[in-house]
């Protein structure tokens, strides 16, 4: 057998019964996103940014780019920022109007690798809280920017505690109607297979063309249901 760089243990799920999956119908979205993620690079010294498919950086960049902002600047939110790479992103595939908000425990600057530069914190798109969204004190203190949010990214721990905890916690809010969407990562470990086939709002699988340990999309639009 040829070498492999990375494996992770998962399974195989049908998802002909998995009633959110058959009711994602946002087609166009999709397709667009996919397509320029074919044609974009991504401007970024990360070794994974530009694999297409392999990681999610490019499918990513399609998403922000086709977003509808025909009613104005969005609010984009970035869960598990790390070395910064799904920020830039979407620092770089979205107007100078948007605004860029970023979650982690630990600072960017705590790491030796960094996407992310002073600029972009001073020009004022781009804003970081070292907190952690699992518990229910902060996640309330932020609520209002989470509900009133248009493209949240949760890219967590993995460790199937914070994911669940978290998709729980926005059940307890009310969203305002309108378009609004969640990027998974990860949804194919085991820890986190669970957690997306709970996930009962309309949903599709990206994988194909994001990162290989599982990208999924939800639609978020009338906030997120479980169960």
């Amino acid at each position: 057998m040829k070498s492999v760089r990375h494996r992770i243990p998962s399974e195989c799920w049908s998802v002909d019964d998995d009633v959110a999956a058959q009711q994602f119908d946002n087609w166009d979205y999709v397709l667009d996103s996919v397509k320029t993620a074919s044609k974009c690079r991504v401007s970024c010294d990360n070794p994974f940014a530009n694999c297409l498919p392999g990681d999610h950086y490019r499918l990513l960049a399609g998403l922000i780019f086709n977003l509808d902002r025909s009613q104005g600047p969005l609010s984009l939110i970035d869960i598990g920022t790390h070395y910064g790479t799904s920020a830039r992103v979407m620092l770089d595939y979205s107007p100078d109007e948007d605004k860029v908000t970023t979650f982690d425990v630990a600072s960017w600057k705590s790491y030796e690798t960094t996407y992310l530069t002073d600029n972009d914190f001073e020009s004022g798109r781009l804003t970081q809280h070292l907190e952690d969204l699992k518990e229910s004190d902060v996640f309330n203190r932020f609520a209002d920017l989470l509900i009133n949010a248009d493209f949240i990214m949760c890219d967590g721990p993995k460790d199937g505690i914070f994911e669940r905890t978290f998709y729980s916690l926005l059940t307890t809010v009310k969203f305002p109607k309108k378009n609004r969407w969640l990027l998974l990562d990860d949804i194919r470990f085991q820890s986190e297979m669970p957690s997306w086939r709970l996930i009962s709002s309309p949903k599709i699988d990206l994988t194909s063309f994001g990162h290989f340990s599982g990208t999924g999309l939800v639609n978020i639009s009338e906030g997120l249901k479980l169960g």
